[in-house]
């Protein structure tokens, strides 16, 4: 639909053009002014007469005026009208190029899949079998749900994930786009493009997906974290310290991992990010 503009259709406008030819085509206002229009020229006309001003004889001729007179009236009227004539629930008509300059794309909603019972029920029990890095079995039960329906978002994430962590990037990172294509808000999807890009050495494209996760979760610890191991790497310590600080304050769990994380190496001897990990 054209945002702002209705067109009306040719054949309204060719209906009035050809009504407006015969008197019973007149809207109520045309048809009011035209019977007052009467009326007062048959009470100019009685007291004319009465004052001797026009004899009976000539009444005929008088209204014959009166008539004719009423009759250009209305015509200028009709033909105003005509010329200004918007529909009720419309804009004028515009030109074809003007239509174009206000079109507006539409922003259709598109429902998120809600994913089938039994295939959730296969994507969770492979879920735990991925938390304990046992990937193959993992896999498994992650088809086993796709088999059932093949638009489970979850199990495509997550599937990408272990595939990722087997060091297949490119067929991981293309199940993670499935997942996105059909719930681009799935924020566990955007984290795992970002680990799986990491995984595959693309840092940057890691930071731009882990940034887009925190966008929608400015609460999503393992994605502050994830951007702060891929600084660490560089051995840039005021960013690893800029994302792990958020990471900490969300989860002191997080200190523990962060001692231990062989991605920090470069910067595990700055005091300040010795302060900040410390029990």
């Amino acid at each position: 639909m054209l945002s702002g503009v209705v067109i009306v259709p040719y054949n309204s406008f060719q209906s009035i053009n050809n009504n407006t030819d015969s008197f019973l085509a007149w809207d109520p206002q045309t048809h009011l002014i035209l019977l007052l229009s009467a009326c007062q020229a048959f009470q100019l006309w009685n007291k004319l007469r009465k004052k001797g001003l026009i004899l009976k004889k000539n009444l005929h001729q008088f209204l014959i005026v009166i008539i004719f007179s009423c009759i250009i009236a209305v015509f200028f009227l009709t033909e105003k009208n005509r010329s200004s004539m918007v529909t009720p629930n419309s804009s004028p008509v515009l030109p074809t190029e003007q239509l174009t300059s206000n079109l507006k794309p539409e922003q259709e909603h598109v429902p998120i899949h809600v994913s089938d019972t039994k295939a959730y029920t296969f994507y969770e029990n492979g879920l735990k079998l991925y938390y304990e890095r046992n990937f193959t079995e993992a896999l498994g039960l992650f088809d086993q749900a796709l088999s059932i329906d093949p638009q489970c978002y979850e199990a495509l994430n997550a599937k990408g994930a272990a595939l990722a962590f087997q060091g297949h990037y490119d067929q991981g990172l293309a199940l993670i786009q499935q997942a996105l294509a059909i719930n681009p808000s799935f924020v566990y999807a955007n984290f795992n493009l970002g680990l799986a890009n990491e995984l595959a050495g693309r840092w940057e494209d890691s930071i731009s997906a882990y940034q887009k996760a925190l966008q929608l979760d400015n609460r999503d610890t393992w994605s502050y974290y994830g951007i702060a191991s891929i600084y660490g790497r560089q051995g840039n310590v005021e960013k690893v310290l800029e994302y792990l600080k958020p990471a900490i304050e969300l989860d002191k769990d997080v200190k523990e991992v962060a001692r231990n994380e062989h991605d920090f190496a470069p910067v595990r001897q700055d005091p300040r990010f010795q302060d900040l990990i410390e029990p």
